[in-house]
């Protein structure tokens, strides 16, 4: 699979398949690269921003050939391990802090291209005909009861300066609860846009779109080597190499374990975040009466101690906590197997009215996290090649738009794309050795924030 990781890692891998390859079940494989191939453009990562990236190239320019090389399968890295939400969020880290360091008018642009991602992944299932089960059903960004509407104020004041706030309706204490029947939130702001899908369907449907329009798939084919020295660029696999005219590098967490990634000039760019996921048994429907959730939208705490709940296309209840990342072996960027977050006290202490529901399966995927809190995209040091990763664990929607944009800088470097305040900037790289460490000491610094927290509303974060 990947050259140079200890054979456990490996197979733990394959201990913890996520909830969403359960409920799509299996689907017909590309095979793997075997002997010599030529192609227009390589794309590198079989996740939603290089299909997408493949996808863009065989509609804008048809005719074009494109080879996609994707290590495991389709879908099987954070495209297919994630939670199922599509937001309007832009990078890592406080919202303010983002602000006054890019400015209120870049900031708000970049909420415009994620949202542009929603409705681009709509536009394409509805152009290409199929289905990802998505509920337009908006979400919810809740405070805790104890922290009070003082961080929703703040929030909905920068919003209100990114030209973003008019999509939010406020919810009281007494709304919500009336919703939601939850002891511990409080106040809400209520965003229209976006909402439930099942990513893994998505990413098939877009696979297919792929192979529709004329390009070539490649599963079990991890990139080990990437040689741009000469006129062409040569890629090698186990069993055969691609020799392209241009190369797209949409990785992201996995980035790190790319063969010849250090040529590239794009050493260090992320670190991958391992984030843990559970989701419950299917809820019959007088546990939806009871439990109320009339909106049907996920449910977002706006706190430092962070936690996620949505439902699934089937009737579940799927969730995400801050308090579950941690960065992962250094060799091993892979979603490593964690049983102890059957953790249904969680989800007892947030919705009681749902406490003799239980967890049927966890599992874990990476996001990628960059050194200055903002997504990278744009061309490496040879700009015969493009590179999108840091996708903040807000992937689908950037992803989906980090591969239009990809497309559009391969066929045309002086593309409109190219002008987006974070593709021309510079991007700010981790630091040599001490990359992992400062990573690590931010999350025990926020876990460390997350049990004050946690002390305060009674909640036992180890269970």
């Amino acid at each position: 699979m990947y050259p140079g990781i200890d054979e456990s890692f490996q197979g733990n891998r394959l201990l913890s398949p996520s909830f969403w390859f359960d409920l799509n079940g299996p689907a017909s494989s590309e095979p793997d690269l075997q002997g010599d191939v030529r192609a227009d453009v390589c794309v590198i990562g079989g996740g939603v921003s290089g299909l997408s990236a493949a996808y863009h190239l065989t509609r804008k320019s048809p005719g074009l050939s494109v080879i996609t090389l994707e290590a495991l399968t389709v879908g099987s890295g954070a495209s297919g391990r994630n939670a199922g939400q599509l937001i309007v969020s832009f990078g890592g880290g406080d919202l303010g802090a983002q602000v006054r360091r890019y400015g209120a008018e870049n900031i708000g642009l970049a909420l415009d291209y994620i949202n542009c991602g929603i409705l681009g992944m709509e536009k394409a299932a509805e152009v290409e005909n199929f289905d990802y089960d998505y509920a337009p059903s908006g979400y919810l960004k809740t405070a805790l009861r104890v922290e009070g509407d003082s961080e929703l104020e703040r929030y909905k004041s920068l919003y209100d300066q990114l030209g973003h706030g008019a999509h939010f309706t406020y919810l009281n204490q007494s709304q919500v609860d009336s919703e939601l029947h939850s002891p511990l939130l409080g106040g809400a702001l209520f965003d229209p846009r976006g909402g439930q899908f099942n990513p893994l369907k998505f990413v098939r449907g877009l696979k297919d779109s792929v192979l529709r329009g004329g390009g070539q798939i490649y599963e079990m084919s991890p990139a080990l080597t990437i040689d741009a020295t000469g006129p062409r660029i040569v890629l090698k696999t186990a069993r055969g190499t691609v020799t392209c005219e241009k190369l797209i590098v949409a990785t992201n967490g996995f980035s790190h374990l790319l063969g010849g990634i250090d040529s590239l000039g794009l050493k260090r760019g992320q670190l991958p975040l391992i984030v843990r996921a559970a989701v419950t048994e299917p809820l019959l429907k007088e546990d939806w009466l009871i439990a109320g959730w009339p909106r049907r939208s996920g449910v977002n705490v706006l706190s430092q101690l962070f936690y996620s709940f949505a439902p699934t296309p089937d009737g579940r209840l799927l969730w995400v906590g801050g308090y579950n990342t941690y960065a992962p072996h250094p060799r091993a960027p892979l979603p490593e197997h964690y049983p102890e977050l059957r953790q249904d006290h969680i989800l007892r202490a947030f919705f009681p009215r749902l406490s003799h529901v239980l967890t049927a399966r966890v599992w874990g995927g990476p996001i990628s996290i960059t050194a200055d809190w903002a997504p990278h995209v744009g061309f490496a040091r040879d700009k015969r090649i493009t590179y999108a990763w840091g996708c903040w664990g807000h992937g689908m929607a950037i992803g989906f738009r980090n591969g239009r944009t990809l497309a559009e800088l391969t066929l045309s470097p002086d593309a409109e794309a190219g002008q987006l305040w974070f593709v021309r900037r510079a991007k700010r790289r981790w630091p040599p050795i001490l990359g992992a460490v400062v990573a690590q000491k931010v999350i025990q610094d926020r876990r460390r924030g997350n049990r004050k927290i946690a002390a305060r509303i009674g909640l036992d974060l180890d269970g």
